[in-house]
């Protein structure tokens, strides 16, 4: 059975806050990026949910939280340019978050900074699906249902891939790498992608897209 074809895509709530952390954190521990913040294995889990707890928090907020079913996949989506206290306030929560992993984490902001988008678009902070539903996708439904609201306003996405694997998913679903970018002591590669905009005779509307 094709499961994009009949799930079912909502904005998140804070009951949805715990699934969601333990779904992020059971995907992205082989993340090449995660791997390199966190080198223990089982502390990689343990830091990686409180990190996305305080992230979902954050983010049902402030942000553009969409989630498939039963918290079988979520992306998280931000305005840019956000507002400055409020991205001050985003960072103090993650960092507090990664507790003893802050120096690493503050080193990958300071990398993923150089490759930042500037101008108005929504930054795709995170994606994931279950791992059991991987393969199946989710996950470019849940890119496809955003992008259609962004096609409609002419208004661009942004994400940094932090793998081969993840880089050639982007591509499949129309964006293009404009920045590379390494992470310090040898940490593996962020790709900076980009896609969409206006049309050259369509500028984006002036107001940050917000849904739910």
């Amino acid at each position: 059975m094709d499961v994009a074809a009949v799930l079912t895509i909502r904005t998140a709530t804070a009951a949805d806050v715990d699934p969601l952390a333990e779904l992020l954190a059971q995907a992205c521990v082989l993340d090449p990026v995660v791997a390199w913040l966190i080198n223990d294995h089982a502390l990689r889990y343990l830091t990686m949910h409180q990190f996305f707890t305080a992230e979902l928090e954050f983010g049902v907020r402030h942000g553009i939280v969409d989630v498939v079913g039963h918290c079988d996949g979520v992306a998280i989506w931000y305005p840019h340019p956000f507002d400055r206290l409020l991205g001050a306030e985003h960072q103090r929560r993650r960092l507090r978050a990664c507790g003893d992993r802050h120096g690493p984490y503050a080193h990958y902001t300071f990398t993923a900074g150089r490759v930042e988008a500037t101008g108005r678009h929504h930054h795709l902070a995170f994606l994931a699906a279950a791992p059991w539903l991987r393969r199946q996708g989710i996950g470019s439904a849940l890119l496809a249902a955003h992008h259609a609201r962004l096609d409609r306003i002419g208004m661009p996405a942004v994400v940094e891939a932090s793998s081969p694997r993840s880089q050639a998913f982007y591509l499949r679903n129309g964006y293009r790498i404009v920045r590379v970018a390494h992470l310090p002591a040898g940490g593996p590669p962020l790709w900076a992608m980009r896609r969409g905009g206006a049309p050259p005779d369509q500028p984006p509307m002036a107001a940050a897209l917000r849904v739910g």
